[in-house]
C-alpha cells in the first residue's frame, strides 16, 4: 500500500511537469507567432494605447487577451475571427469601425489583401473631468458640413472630418479625444484652453486633447482629413 502511494505521487509529479512543459511550449509558440506579426505601438498615454497591425495573407495572431477597444480599418480585408468559442469570417472596408469588449481572441488573415488596422485600447484610468463641455455640442453636431459621426456606442463616438483648403469649423465643444490624421495637412487651431497655434500634420500622426471649446481652419493647400475618437468613459 505504501509503495502504491509512492507510485501515485510520482506519477502525479510527472503529469504536473509535463503539463507545465506543454503550457510553456504553448506560451512560447504564441510569443513567436506574435513576433511574426508585430504590434506597432503608435501612441500611448495614461488613458489609451494605439497599436497598428499589418497582417499579410495567411498571417495569424494566436489567442490572446485584449482590453476594451475600438478598431479602425485602414484597408479592405477579410479575417477569420475567433472570440471565445465563436469563430466567424469578417470582411471590413477601409474606414469601418467596430468595438470589442475585453475578451480572449485570435485573428487570421484569410483574404487576398493585407489587413491593416488600428486598435485603440481604453485603459482603466478614469478620464479627466469634462466640466461644462458636452459631446452633444461636438463637431458632428455643430458642423455637419465637414464632420460626420461614423460610429457610436456607450464608450466612444468616432467622427470623420474633411476640411478642404480654406474651409473652417466654428467654435464647438470637444471632450477627451484622440485624433488620427488620414492625410497631410496644415491647420490653425483656436481653443479656449490655449493660445491659437498652427499645426502641421502628416498621415498617421496621432495626438490627444482633453476637453475644450475650439475651432479649426485649414490654412494649407491640401485636404485636412482626420478621424476623432471621442471617449465617453
Amino acid at each position: 500500500m505504501r509503495y502504491t502511494s509512492i507510485i501515485i505521487v510520482c506519477f502525479s509529479i510527472v503529469l504536473f511537469i509535463v503539463g507545465c512543459g506543454q503550457q510553456q511550449e504553448k506560451a512560447t509558440e504564441e510569443s513567436a507567432a506574435l513576433q511574426t506579426v508585430p504590434e506597432t505601438v503608435q501612441f500611448e498615454n495614461q488613458f489609451v494605447k494605439v497599436s497598428e497591425f499589418v497582417l499579410k495573407t495567411g498571417d495569424k495572431i494566436p489567442l490572446h487577451e485584449g482590453g476594451p477597444r475600438v478598431v479602425y480599418a485602414l484597408s479592405n480585408y477579410t479575417i477569420k475571427w475567433t472570440e471565445g468559442d465563436q469563430v466567424s469570417d469578417k470582411t471590413w472596408q477601409k474606414g469601418d469601425v467596430h468595438w470589442h469588449e475585453a475578451i480572449e481572441h485570435a485573428v487570421e488573415n484569410i483574404g487576398e489583401t493585407e489587413a491593416n488596422y488600428l486598435v485603440i485600447t481604453r485603459k482603466e484610468n478614469p478620464l479627466p473631468e469634462t466640466g461644462n463641455y458636452s459631446i452633444n455640442q461636438d463637431a458632428s453636431q455643430s458642423d455637419t458640413e465637414h464632420a460626420t459621426a461614423v460610429f457610436e456606442n456607450d464608450n466612444v463616438r468616432v467622427i470623420e472630418v474633411k476640411l478642404a483648403a480654406g474651409d473652417s469649423q466654428p467654435m464647438h465643444d470637444g471632450v477627451n479625444r484622440l485624433i488620427y490624421s488620414l492625410s497631410a495637412y496644415k491647420i490653425e487651431y483656436m481653443s479656449d484652453q490655449m493660445d491659437t497655434k498652427e499645426m502641421t500634420m502628416n498621415a498617421g500622426d496621432i495626438h490627444w486633447h482633453t476637453a475644450d471649446q475650439h475651432a479649426v481652419k485649414n490654412i494649407g493647400e491640401t485636404l485636412a482629413h482626420y478621424v476623432i475618437f471621442e471617449f465617453k468613459q
